[in-house]
This record gives C-alpha cells, structure tokens and sequence, in this order.
C-alpha cells in the first residue's frame, strides 16, 4: 500500500485520480444506492460524505500542490470548490433525482470534512513538497 501511495505522490496520475474520484462522487451522488449494504450505525450517510469529502478535498490539494506549488489562495480556491460542488450536488438531487432528497445535514458534513481536511494539509504539506 506504501508503494501504491508513493507512486501516486510522485506520479503524473494524481491530477487524473482527482478528477476520477470527482466523477465518482457525482455520479454516486445521483444514482439510486438505496440497494447497497448499510452500516447499521447512527448518521451512517453523513459518515459516507464526511470521509467521500475528505478524501476529494486531500486529493485535489495535494494534486494542485505537486503542480504548482504551494499558493494559498488557489487551495483556499480549491476547497471552496468542493464546498460548493456538494452544495450543487444536494440542490440537484433535491430537484432532478426521485431517488435521492436535498439534505442539509449533508451539506453540513461535505463542508466540515473539506475544512478538516485543508487543516490536515496544511499540517503535512512539507512533507509533500520535499517528494
């Protein structure tokens, strides 16, 4: 698994792995997964965005690090990027989906997992400037 993570560290791939795990969400976020096994554990869903969005968020920043180095305004840009992808996502599934509804809930822990992960980055963010 090191390996794997290293290789995506130094590699080409990460911008197409951000933009890979970008469609996935979208197209999770509208689909009908109502058929897949659940957790049986409280606010089950907003774990599934929580960690969805903390995963993207880290994707896209540590790609736009490893591109152009390290600016603070373009990975605020980038996180406020995210915030605002889920916030459209949940109004589409509001309006253009039967099977899913607008949560705010949702919203809420799309947008404190992207603010946890920027913490997070820029706690690291050395160490990915040194590989």
């Amino acid at each position: 698994m090191q390996k794997l993570i290293k290789l995506l560290l130094t590699s080409q791939l990460l911008l197409p792995v951000a933009i890979l795990c970008t469609a996935s969400i979208l197209v999770l976020s509208i689909s009908d997964i109502s058929s897949l096994p659940k957790l049986q554990i409280s606010y089950e869903d907003k774990l599934y965005h929580f960690v969805a969005y903390f995963v993207l968020n880290s994707i896209w920043l540590i790609a736009l690090l490893k591109k152009n180095g390290y600016q603070l305004k373009k990975i605020l840009l980038t996180s406020l990027s995210i915030v605002v992808f889920g916030i459209i996502i949940e109004i589409v599934q509001g309006s253009l989906t039967d099977s899913r509804a607008f949560d705010i809930l949702d919203i809420l822990a799309n947008s404190i997992a992207v603010v946890v992960s920027f913490f997070c980055f820029m706690l690291v963010k050395k160490s990915f400037l040194k590989k």
